[in-house]
């Protein structure tokens, strides 16, 4: 049963935000930000105000259209949904409310991305437009990607990679293609978090008629997949280093891995379960806060 709905306050805007998954962005971000000072020296400012403000706004978007699309297909609702931060239109914001505050994030988007384009050129802005139609496709549509084994990839790619790529553009005044590579344990950690989420709703998403992988899947197998995905994401970075023959960013890396890896063997033990999501994504969360911080430190250093 749904709250009777009540006006706008400040708190529906910032809890249909969910600043508490903003690693998501902020972390290829600063990716961007460490490629781009690691070649030029220098990071301009406005750019990298820019680059924040896009990314941050655009995951804003993701997370209120989702929002707003998982309610009126009627996968949440007040029995499985306890947190009004986790399902704001349960607890009373009005559904259309939460449509057009999604999609005015969306527009805000727009304003720091037409900046970068007058200042560095057309590229970031088709990236930007690449993201924002993904956005869109992720909740809406006949068989939005956040219903199908694509929900994942799709963020992980658009995020994980769009964002570092379209960032170091900005930011030097050319596209670098090494950013791709570098990329990659970004995108995976970001893929996590999502995995982290369906894999604990699987019997949820089953009944609202989703076909994410960990639905098809079944517990057993995303469970070894999941735990699998986490020794090889944390692994990815050894590996790219060791490719490209960047020695100090490998000893780099292994100096912080002690520090991780507490919190990393904690989460390798939680069990994906409904009762247990709430630990799970915060733990992946901070995960990613760790392990990306480490990645971006790592690739700094040469």
């Amino acid at each position: 049963m749904t709250a009777k709905p009540h006006a706008l306050r400040l708190r529906d805007v910032v809890n249909l935000a969910a600043p508490h998954t903003w690693a998501a962005s902020v972390l290829p971000s600063l990716l961007a930000l460490a490629v781009s000072y690691g070649e030029t020296g220098h990071i301009p400012a406005d750019l990298a105000v820019c680059l924040f403000l896009a990314a941050v706004l655009m995951q804003s978007a993701v997370n209120a259209l989702n929002d707003y699309a998982d309610y009126v297909k009627g996968t949440d609702t007040a029995e499985n949904s306890p947190e009004d931060y986790d399902a704001v239109i349960v607890y009373g914001l009005a559904p259309r409310t939460a449509r057009n505050i999604g999609f005015a994030f969306l527009a805000a988007a727009l304003i720091p991305g037409i900046y970068a384009v007058v200042r560095c050129g057309i590229f970031p802005l088709l990236v930007g437009l690449a993201g924002g139609a993904a956005v869109v496709f992720y909740s809406f549509g006949p068989s939005p990607l956040s219903y199908l084994p694509l929900g994942e990839l799709v963020s992980g790619l658009v995020m994980g990679v769009g964002i570092p790529l379209a960032g170091v553009s900005m930011l030097t005044g050319r596209v670098n293609p090494l950013v791709l590579l570098l990329s990659l344990p970004v995108a995976l950690g970001i893929a996590m978090i999502m995995f982290s989420n369906n894999a604990c709703d699987i019997d949820r998403d089953t009944l609202a008629g989703r076909r994410t992988a960990a639905c098809l899947l079944g517990r057993e197998r995303t469970d070894r997949l999941y735990r699998a995905a986490l020794i090889a994401w944390i692994s990815l970075p050894a590996v790219i280093l060791l490719l490209l023959g960047r020695f100090t960013s490998l000893l780099t890396y292994a100096l912080v891995l002690p520090v991780l890896l507490p919190s990393f063997l904690i989460h390798f033990r939680r069990p994906l379960s409904p009762e247990g999501r709430p630990a799970v994504m915060a733990g992946i969360n901070s995960l990613n806060l760790l392990l990306g911080f480490a990645w971006c430190v790592a690739v700094l250093v040469k």
